[in-house]
C-alpha cells in the first residue's frame, strides 16, 4: 500500500511538472506573440537595429520585414570592465543611449586588439554633451583575444567571426545601436500607441515648417531648448515666392525610425522637399524627443548626414528650396578660343584634380594646432562645420580650452589617404597627438569643402587606437 501511495505521489509530481512546463511553454509563445522590445518603437521596412544589453553581455540584431520587427540572432559581446553609464574619458564604462555608426575600418587600419573590423559610434551625441559626458572612440569591433564578459575599455567587443557577420547588416548613419543595461518589453498595443502619437507629432511639425508661423513651429520645441532659427525669415520669403509662382511644394519624411532609451525618444528619417514633381533629399534628420504631459517636445535636433550637394550650405532646406525655385540659368557667353591644329585628331581630356592643395591645407592645420595659434586654427573650419554635436563656435571654444590647459601640443600625421570629388574631399590619416597632459594615437578623418578656392573642414572625427 505504501509503495502504491509513493507511486501516486511521484505520478502526481510528474503531472505537476508537465503542467508547469506547459504553462511556461504557453507563456513563451504569448511573449513572442504580444511582447516587443521597448527600445524599438518603429523600424523602417527592411532595415536593422542593434540592441546591446550590458547586464547579460549580449548583442541582439532585429530586422523589420512585412511590417513585423523580429529578432534575427543574438551573439555574446564584451562591454566596459567598469559597470555603469560612461561619464568621462578613461572611466572604462560603456555609454547608454541611442547611437549611429559613422565609419567602417578594416584590419589594415587597426591595432590587433580591435580584430578584423571596427565601426565607431557617434558618441558623445547631443544628449551626452548636454549632460557633460565626454570621452570618445567608442566602437563596435572584433578582438584578437578570447572574448570575456566586461573586458573592454568601454567599447563593444565581438568575436571576429561575429563582427564580420554583423557588418553585413549595418548601414552607416542609419542602423541604430541602442545600448541599455537591461532590455525592457512592452505590449504591442502600447507600442502602436507610441508610434501613432509620435508619427502624428512629426507630421504636424513638418506642416509647421511647410505652412506654419514662427510661433507654431516653436510650439513643438521644449521650453528648455531653443533651436537655431536664423533661417526662418529667409524661409518665409522663399515660401511666399513659391506660392506666388503657383508652384506647389511639400516637406516630407520617409524611412522613419523611432527608438527609445531612458526617457528620450530618437527619430531618424529621410528629410526631403518636393516641388511640383521633383523630390530632393536633404539628408538624414534626427530629432530627440521627450514626453511632457500628453505632448512630445523636441529637446534636440541635428542632421545625421547631409546630401552631398548641400554639404557646403549652412541650411540645407534653404539651399534645396532655392535650387528648385529659381529659374533656369542663362547660358554664359561663349569664350573665344584659338583653333588647335594637329596632324592627328586630338582627344579632349578631363583635367585630373590635384590633391596637393588639400595636403597643404591639412599640413597647415596641423601646424596651427601644434603652435596653439587658435585664430589661424579656426580659419581652417567652414562656417557650417558640425561634428560630435558641436558647431564651429563650440568646437573652437573647446579646443581653445584644451590649448590653454597644456604647456605644449604637438600633432603630426602620416599615411595620408585623400579622396577628392569636385568640391568635396575626404582625408584619412594616422595622427600622433602629444601634449603636456596626454599622448595618444589614432585614425583622423577630415571632410573638406572648397570655398572660394580654399579648402575648409566641415566635419571631423577621431578614433583612438
Amino acid at each position: 500500500m505504501e509503495t502504491k501511495t509513493n507511486i501516486q505521489k511521484q505520478f502526481g509530481l510528474y503531472l505537476l511538472i508537465l503542467c508547469l512546463a506547459g504553462i511556461l511553454f504557453c507563456s513563451k509563445i504569448f511573449a513572442e506573440d504580444h511582447i516587443h522590445p521597448s527600445e524599438i518603437i518603429k523600424l523602417p521596412e527592411n532595415e536593422n537595429a542593434i540592441l546591446i544589453e550590458k547586464k547579460n553581455q549580449t548583442l541582439f540584431l532585429y530586422r523589420s520585414e512585412a511590417g513585423e520587427v523580429q529578432i534575427q540572432y543574438k551573439i555574446p559581446c564584451s562591454t566596459g570592465e567598469a559597470a555603469g553609464v560612461k561619464q568621462k574619458a578613461g572611466d572604462r564604462k560603456t555609454p547608454e543611449g541611442i547611437y549611429f555608426l559613422k565609419d567602417e575600418y578594416e584590419d589594415q587600419y587597426l591595432s590587433p586588439i580591435y580584430g578584423t573590423k571596427a565601426f565607431p559610434l557617434d558618441y558623445p551625441n547631443l544628449m551626452d554633451n548636454r549632460l557633460g559626458r565626454d570621452g570618445s572612440a567608442i566602437w563596435i569591433h572584433g578582438t584578437n583575444k578570447v572574448l570575456k564578459p566586461m573586458d573592454s575599455n568601454g567599447c563593444i567587443a565581438l568575436e571576429n567571426s561575429n563582427i564580420q557577420k554583423l557588418a553585413e547588416s549595418i548601414t552607416l548613419d542609419s542602423t541604430p545601436v541602442i545600448l541599455v543595461e537591461e532590455l525592457r518589453k512592452i505590449d504591442r498595443e502600447t507600442l502602436a500607441k507610441y508610434e501613432q502619437e509620435i508619427s502624428s507629432m512629426l507630421d504636424q511639425w513638418l506642416q509647421s515648417v511647410e505652412k506654419g508661423s514662427y510661433h507654431e513651429y516653436l510650439s513643438f520645441y521644449s521650453d528648455e531648448y531653443l533651436p537655431e532659427i536664423d533661417w526662418w525669415t529667409k524661409w518665409m520669403q522663399i515660401r511666399k515666392e513659391l506660392s506666388g509662382t503657383g508652384s506647389s511644394f511639400k516637406i516630407e519624411r520617409d524611412k522613419t525610425g523611432i527608438y527609445y532609451q531612458g526617457h528620450v525618444f530618437v527619430t531618424l528619417f529621410d528629410y526631403s522637399i518636393i516641388k511640383d514633381n521633383e523630390k530632393i533629399l536633404l539628408g538624414k534628420r534626427k530629432l530627440f524627443l521627450e514626453k511632457k504631459g500628453q505632448a512630445y517636445k523636441i529637446i534636440g535636433e541635428a542632421f545625421q548626414n547631409i546630401s552631398k550637394e548641400f554639404m557646403a550650405s549652412q541650411t540645407p532646406l534653404i539651399a534645396a528650396a532655392l535650387k528648385t525655385g529659381k529659374p533656369a540659368a542663362k547660358p554664359e557667353p561663349a569664350v573665344e578660343t584659338k583653333p588647335v591644329t594637329a596632324s592627328k585628331s586630338v582627344k579632349e581630356e578631363k583635367p585630373v584634380p590635384t590633391t596637393r592643395p588639400v595636403q597643404e591645407t591639412v599640413n597647415q592645420w596641423l601646424a596651427a594646432w601644434s603652435a596653439k595659434d587658435m585664430d589661424k586654427y579656426a580659419s581652417f573650419y567652414a562656417n557650417h562645420f558640425y561634428s560630435d554635436g558641436m558647431n564651429k563656435k563650440n568646437w573652437v571654444a573647446r579646443k581653445k580650452t584644451i590649448a590653454g590647459k597644456n604647456a605644449f601640443i604637438k600633432v603630426t600625421g602620416k599615411k595620408f589617404q585623400i579622396k577628392q570629388a569636385n568640391d568635396t574631399c575626404e582625408v584619412i590619416f594616422f595622427q600622433d597627438y602629444k601634449s603636456s597632459g596626454l599622448s595618444t594615437q589614432g585614425v583622423k578623418k577630415l571632410k573638406l569643402t572648397n570655398k572660394g578656392g580654399s579648402w575648409k573642414i566641415y566635419q571631423e572625427s577621431w578614433n583612438e587606437k
